[in-house]
């Protein structure tokens, strides 16, 4: 399956910055949950698709989201109420971990870091704070949604989509397009490497952008476009 083939080379190969260049090149669509929901663990790479719960700081809408996940599968959980708690601790980390699931990401908080840190479990989130969604005041809790399409950060994300990220964070992708973006990353990584491998050879980066040129011809046409100036040089960036 597609899908799978663009799992393993995202985890193996591309990485969140090269699969969003692909992405823009190939003119998919793209959520960017933003900079600010970030691994707990650096150094995870992960993808696959989302199973969504608006959790409105309900454990329960967590519980049964978490349940009903498949394998391979990245559990979103979004959160539209106020009210600052860790939406994920130790033990649904590690049932998460039991039943095979890719990662949780969380736009919110999670608690017990050192304990999913050593269950290594892929968890993103915006902070951390001990305190649970149970000890919260009813004012500040209302009736959580699995399978709901929720606001995430900055973007938007429904059951389905596919979710990847790394340290550098998180991107929302279609599956219909993993295929054109998978192609696109791989011809990107090979103009990349060869790049890299020149300029370790002693090339200028400058000369082999032919950035004297364009800075030149941007003084006389202020829309001069530089990504079609290194793409026809043969680069990517």
């Amino acid at each position: 399956m597609i899908s799978e083939e663009f799992r393993t080379a995202f985890k193996d190969r591309f990485g969140a910055a090269l699969t969003a260049d692909a992405a823009y090149r190939v003119g998919a669509k793209v959520g960017v949950p933003g900079s600010n929901i970030l691994p707990l663990e650096p150094g995870q790479r992960i993808a696959g698709p989302a199973r969504t719960v608006e959790a409105n700081n309900d454990l329960v809408a967590i519980l049964v989201a978490l349940h009903r996940a498949e394998a391979g599968s990245v559990l979103v959980i979004g959160n539209a109420v106020g009210g600052v708690a860790g939406l994920t601790g130790d033990i649904i980390a590690t049932e998460a971990r039991r039943n095979g699931l890719e990662a949780i990401v969380v736009d919110g908080h999670v608690r017990d870091t050192q304990e999913i840190r050593r269950i290594g479990q892929p968890v993103y989130c915006r902070g951390r704070v001990p305190v649970g969604p149970l000890k919260l005041v009813p004012s500040e809790k209302g009736i959580g949604v699995p399978g709901a399409t929720v606001g995430f950060g900055d973007s938007i994300v429904s059951d389905g989509q596919w979710i990847v990220g790394d340290d550098d964070g998180l991107l929302v992708l279609e599956e219909s397009d993993l295929k054109a973006i998978m192609e696109e990353a791989k011809r990107s990584l090979r103009k990349e490497a060869n790049l890299i491998s020149q300029i370790k050879s002693g090339a200028s980066l400058g000369d082999a952008f032919g950035i004297e040129e364009f800075f030149e011809r941007r003084r006389s046409d202020p829309e001069a476009d530089f990504n079609a100036h290194i793409a026809s040089r043969g680069k990517a960036i």
